[in-house]
């Protein structure tokens, strides 16, 4: 006769916890991007504490705090890339300044 063979220990797995609070792109501020999500209104939005920058998406039962920050992330890029397109600096990337034709005092 031997002993009960005991069970062994129930191992539980560590649930890997997203973040809720983000760097802001555009004060550079660690930690200060805070993103409440509202599932029964539908909708997510983040806000600088800092410079009370913000941004609102709509969401559905799966979305994440982080699914909302990188939209805003993607807007932010696609708004840059759309105003330095509009953006006339006086060049057309031909090497030359526009108007300067490249003779000077001809008349």
């Amino acid at each position: 006769m031997g002993r009960r063979a005991k069970k062994a220990p129930v191992q539980t797995k560590k649930r890997v916890t997203l973040a809720k609070r983000f760097k802001c792109p555009f004060c550079a501020n660690e930690d200060v991007v805070e993103c409440v999500m509202k599932h029964r209104e539908g909708t997510g939005s983040l806000k600088c504490r800092m410079c009370d920058a913000s941004f609102q998406m709509p969401i559905h039962h799966l979305h994440e705090p982080i699914d909302v920050f990188s939209e805003w992330l993607d807007e932010c890029e696609a708004a840059e890339k759309r105003n330095n397109g509009m953006v006339d600096d006086g060049h057309d990337g031909s090497g030359v300044a526009a108007g300067g034709g490249g003779a000077m005092g001809v008349d």
